[in-house]
């Protein structure tokens, strides 16, 4: 053999192995997704009704996907802080947002800072979703929708009045829905939280007020210091059933609202991604430890979304809410 052929083999074979070098950075970059921990933004304080959802399905989303899922707690400005946060963050399913719907959806309108479009945003799944229920204080004499309404037209009765956690709070745009379909005017009084709201209308020094199920709520019935006037869904809660669907009655045919907690990914996700954490979300759904939390918590009960379906759930509410919130003319602050 030629000392020129023998040369060449060792310069091809030497050639040939410099890719081999690059081998398991590409092995790592070609890694199914995910390979490190995935962080959840929250936007609310530690302790509320939405992080405890949102922390209860990342244990489940957690033993799904095979990797750490951590949550942190970023609040502020009705959760535009946090939201903003993840908009500014790589959108490779590795940081995703931890909200609530309709504070996530109106803050946009209501909130100087909050420079997002939601609709952009990824649904993945929700953790909890809980209806409203009317409640009034224990002083008042109407037990049901219709007689509510009645008493509020006639003439002579003093002007009811209804409470809410501050303008473009999801108490604000539900109790403004409801006064537009049944042509009713109430004084408007905003509060900053719900735990002020829920003392005032066990005291009686407020009428009206649109609460979540859930938390302290059914207690607060069960104990006689709300009075439930009817429950923002299609149908009765089994563990509620005295008490009326608001759409039963004919002065509100499909009038429902619920308060949701869910998880989200940044706008230009990868589809595939998007798609395995939808998976680790349904995992969530069907888990013995969200059913526990349903029934605990007088919570709907949710069914698995395909990623279509979310888009589908997340554009309808989006338009449902912004639709009551333009009406309102709110303005950012």
């Amino acid at each position: 053999m030629s000392f020129s052929l023998t040369r060449r083999r060792l310069l091809q074979s030497a050639a040939g192995a410099v890719p081999a070098l690059c081998v398991p950075d590409l092995l790592l970059a070609q890694s199914p997704y995910p390979n490190k921990p995935i962080m959840i933004k929250v936007a609310f304080p530690a302790g509320g009704p939405a992080d405890a959802s949102i922390r209860a399905a990342a244990v489940v989303m957690q033993k799904n996907l095979g990797q750490s899922v951590l949550a942190d707690n970023l609040p502020g400005a009705s959760g535009s802080i946090c939201t903003m946060n993840v908009l500014r963050s790589p959108s490779d399913g590795y940081t995703l947002l931890g909200t609530t719907g309709i504070d996530f959806l109106v803050a946009p309108l209501s909130v100087r800072s909050a420079r997002y479009q939601p609709e952009s945003f990824k649904l993945l799944g929700l953790t909890g979703m809980s209806d409203f229920v009317l409640v009034s204080n224990p002083n008042h004499a109407f037990r049901n929708v219709d007689e509510l309404i009645a008493y509020a037209r006639k003439q002579g009765n003093a002007k009811l009045s209804i409470a809410h956690w501050g303008p473009g709070s999801a108490p604000h745009l539900v109790g403004a829905d409801f006064q537009a379909r049944t042509g009713l005017e109430f004084l408007e009084i905003p509060y900053k939280g719900a735990a002020p709201v829920s003392n005032d209308i066990a005291g009686a020094q407020v009428d009206l007020t649109f609460m979540p199920m859930g938390g302290p709520t059914l207690g607060m019935i069960k104990t006689g210091r709300f009075k439930p006037i009817g429950i923002a869904s299609k149908q009765r809660n089994p563990l509620l059933p005295g008490v009326p669907a608001l759409s039963e009655s004919k002065a509100l045919p499909g009038f429902e609202h619920s308060q949701w907690a869910a998880v989200l990914a940044p706008p230009n996700a990868p589809e595939a991604v998007v798609t395995r954490l939808n998976e680790a979300m349904n995992a969530w759904i069907r888990s013995p430890e969200n059913r526990l939390r349903v029934e605990t918590n007088l919570q709907r009960t949710l069914e698995p979304m395909t990623p279509a379906q979310t888009d589908a759930f997340i554009k309808s509410e989006y338009a449902k809410f912004t639709g009551i919130a333009r009406k309102l003319k709110l303005s950012p602050a």
